[in-house]
């Protein structure tokens, strides 16, 4: 009788024990594929990231690129970016760009030569995985002029410009907000799901 007794615990301790083990070597897989899901989600986030950031980056070399081409080509109280009428032939990354507005007249309240100026690009041709989006507002008075950051934010919506901006009189002030996406420019609508978006700021 004592015998049948001591085989009975002997195998309720052998199952506990497999049980034990089992759960263990589960949790441990579990953590693992938890830390690999982590880790590539991370890779991703980072790949696109710096997708964005270079298209945000990009647009602001190339927004520096056409706005002294425009000024070359002009005096600067005739040129197109203090008189609200739309660059001609503004190209990045070998595209056109789209979404094109002038904002003519000023748009700082007592500010006559405040003009805004959106462009858009989906890039590279042929296969665009990316999208720069340009936010220009250019300033240029005869007399000295201070820009409220109150003013200047509801033209750049997010930015801080620490406290607003002063431009000397006879000069000409630029202010450029580019943001990059790691998807194409949507036609309509938003973007899709997982964009990340990185902002680049100029002041001149």
């Amino acid at each position: 009788m004592s015998m049948v007794d001591k085989t009975f615990s002997q195998s309720g301790f052998a199952l506990l024990m497999s049980l034990i083990v089992v759960g263990v070597v589960l949790s441990v897989g579990l953590v693992i594929l938890d830390l690999t899901i982590k880790q590539v989600r991370l890779a991703v986030t980072t790949r696109d990231s710096e997708i964005a950031f270079h298209a945000a980056n990009a647009g602001a070399e190339c927004a520096l690129h056409w706005r002294r081409q425009d000024t070359v080509e002009a005096d600067i109280f005739n040129d197109a970016a203090v008189t609200g009428a739309a660059m001609p032939g503004v190209r990045c990354f070998g595209s056109s760009a789209s979404n094109v507005a002038a904002s003519g007249g000023s748009v700082i309240n007592g500010i006559p030569e405040a003009e805004q100026y959106e462009y858009e690009f989906s890039w590279p041709p042929g296969s665009p995985d990316r999208c720069t989006r340009i936010n220009m507002v250019v300033i240029a008075d005869s007399s000295p002029v201070s820009i409220p950051e109150s003013s200047i934010r509801a033209l750049i919506p997010g930015h801080s410009f620490g406290g607003g901006k002063t431009c000397t009189g006879g000069s000409r002030c630029t202010l450029i907000a580019t943001s990059g996406y790691n998807q194409s420019c949507p036609g309509a609508g938003g973007f899709g799901y997982g964009v990340v978006e990185r902002k680049v700021l100029i002041e001149l």
